[in-house]
């Protein structure tokens, strides 16, 4: 099972691979964490897959042109895009949310002496995230139909007291895009239709 999801990522980046690979391999020198694959069965929720440190070294230069202060991961995993982001942003808080066992445990031991980190074992859609009052939500493709998603997010847009929100989407469908009113997209990076990533904004 894991080689068939390994062989579905690697022909869904396929000219692109070499890029890819050549920024996993780089970080992962450097000693970032966050390298687990978590293949789960559940009708809401997709397969931990770690987001490309390709992708998170571009959204890097966008978030430090814009400012947050609260960074909620909607489905942390194995913590590569806290870890990731932590080292950039040391004065910000980070909050990740993970539902399953063995990545939560995981993240648990990597940043048990991170105060600025906070790892949360919770269904996160049931979850009262208001009460963290963000203004940065990281979605690395967590729902199984992009429709729970959009319904999400513009569940945080009614409850959100923050004037300025971010919302990072990674590996969401293009056309998805279109569907989300009230936010204005600032950055849209897509290798194909469905690999990429999009950085919106409320003002």
């Amino acid at each position: 099972m894991i080689f068939k999801n390994l062989l579905r990522i690697i022909v869904s980046y396929r000219a692109h691979l070499i890029k890819i690979l050549f920024f996993e391999i780089l970080y992962i020198a450097k000693g970032y964490k966050g390298h687990k694959f978590n293949l789960v069965k559940s009708n809401l929720m997709t397969d931990n897959i770690p987001c490309p440190y390709y992708f998170l070294y571009k959204i890097k230069k966008i978030l430090k042109k814009n400012k947050f202060n609260k960074f909620l991961d909607m489905g942390c995993g194995s913590g590569r895009i806290i870890d990731f982001f932590n080292k950039s942003f040391k004065n910000k808080k980070f909050i990740g949310f993970e539902f399953f066992d063995l990545p939560y445990n995981y993240c648990k031991n990597i940043f048990f002496n991170k105060k600025n980190i906070i790892i949360i074992k919770t269904d996160f859609t049931k979850h009262n995230i208001k009460k963290y009052n963000a203004d940065c939500y990281f979605f690395n493709e967590p729902f199984r139909k992009k429709k729970d998603l959009l319904k999400f997010i513009k569940k945080i847009l009614r409850f959100s007291s923050k004037k300025k929100i971010l919302f990072i989407f990674i590996n969401i469908n293009i056309s998805f895009t279109s569907n989300i009113k009230n936010i204005k997209l600032i950055k849209l990076y897509h290798l194909n239709k469905n690999r990429g990533f999009s950085v919106f904004k409320r003002n």
